[in-house]
């Protein structure tokens, strides 16, 4: 018999890792309460169960005698693989390290601890705490959910109105029924993608976000790696970002920050998580950016396999995910998408998702994004290679107002 390893979630980002795990020698035992996701077509064993649930895990784990529990590029299931590989010995973070690095709140109380400058913030479950941070800072604010993902429940907020107007639809998104209520700041973002083994710690490559410019869709349509800043500046990301991940003691796996800067060129941290970045950053763009084989090393620390900190090579390219909406409404016409597969600058996406007669909602949070993972060797080069696709990328949607095209920014 194959030893099993247990996958926490399904979906498309998913894939490459239960892929991996496969590849490696592994019986995969996929988790998720969607049956349709892509991630099952993979899988020798598949469990139905929402990925919070860790009892039920833990069960299915023990049952099934797993040597190891793993998931990446999603926060959801990140305590359930804590929880599960404490209870059975595994190969693991720890639950506590898990409940901080998926707690927004927590994550602001512990920088304080460690001397690292945070926004103002305050953690809530009613309004009038809410109305009461809102009047006595005097300024823009923003509501998040503590221990969500995907930027469900995210709203900036300039008005009294406004915070009465949207507070129960952010807390709503918020599994522990607390919302943190941070001061806005906006200002030139870093995402940092590093690396843990044994205790030790090392960033991988520092990167520039772009957002929609949409009303809060917190949500980018492109990450670039390498950053463009200079030098100085991101290696003072860079080193935040090293104080952060050592402070919180993260001693394994793959971890995603995001930072922001406000006219006083203070970096503050937005979030961090202990799992690879989303939209197939972990599993593509480290991978091009460092030579590094993400899902392998994940998979070989949860079995207790991995006996050394894995050699990094940088590599003198630049890389990115762009993403894009479309309109509310139903997908008239689909074409190029064949195209993008042939080119050699593309790599990974999700284009097949879509489809003519596809019902298209509204754009709320980073889930309905479509996304392609593109290369080139210089900045330059990349630039080209996405105009490219935006331009051999062709789709229509009937919306209540006629033909309309992607929503690239």
């Amino acid at each position: 018999m194959m030893p099993k390893i247990m996958i926490l979630g399904a979906n498309t980002l998913q894939v490459p890792l239960i892929q991996q795990a496969a590849k490696s020698g592994y019986d995969t035992i996929v988790v998720s309460p969607q049956k349709d996701e892509p991630g099952f077509k993979y899988a020798n064993y598949s469990i139905f169960v929402d990925v919070r649930d860790k009892e039920t895990i833990l069960k299915y784990a023990v049952q099934h005698q797993i040597v190891g529990i793993i998931t990446d590029q999603t926060d959801i299931p990140v305590r359930t693989v804590a929880y599960v590989s404490e209870k059975m010995g595994l190969s693991g973070i720890g639950y506590e390290n898990a409940c901080l690095f998926t707690d927004k709140y927590l994550m602001r109380e512990k920088c304080k601890e460690l001397g690292i400058k945070t926004l103002q913030y305050r953690n809530v479950n009613n309004i009038s705490d809410a109305i009461e941070f809102f009047e006595c800072i005097n300024s823009d604010v923003i509501l998040k959910p503590i221990d969500n993902q995907g930027s469900k429940g995210v709203f900036k907020i300039s008005t009294k109105l406004e915070l009465i107007d949207k507070f129960n639809e952010s807390i709503q998104y918020s599994n522990s029924n607390s919302i943190l209520i941070e001061q806005f700041v906006s200002g030139r973002e870093f995402v940092v993608e590093g690396i843990a083994y044994n205790n030790n710690f090392k960033n991988l490559i520092c990167g520039d976000t772009h957002y929609f410019n949409i009303p809060d869709v917190f949500s980018a349509t492109t990450r670039i790696f390498p950053s463009k800043a200079d030098h100085q500046l991101i290696r003072r990301v860079e080193k935040l970002n090293s104080e952060i991940i050592k402070g919180f003691g993260l001693k394994q796996g793959i971890s995603h920050s995001e930072f922001i800067m406000d006219g006083n060129d203070n970096i503050y941290l937005i979030e961090t998580a202990a799992r690879g970045g989303g939209v197939f950053i972990s599993s593509d763009l480290i991978s091009l950016s460092t030579n590094l084989n993400t899902e392998e090393f994940l998979i070989s620390i949860s079995t207790g396999n991995q006996k050394a900190f894995p050699s990094v090579k940088i590599e003198n390219i630049a890389s990115c995910y762009i993403a894009f909406y479309l309109p509310v409404g139903h997908i008239a016409s689909l074409e190029g998408v064949k195209d993008i597969d042939r080119m050699t600058f593309t790599h990974r996406h999700n284009l097949n998702d879509l489809y003519i007669g596809k019902k298209i909602n509204q754009n709320i949070d980073k889930t309905s994004r479509s996304f392609i993972i593109v290369s080139g060797e210089t900045h330059e080069d990349l630039e080209r290679h996405v105009k490219t696709i935006q331009q051999t990328l062709k789709i229509e949607v009937q919306t209540n107002s006629g033909i309309e095209g992607p929503i690239w920014n």
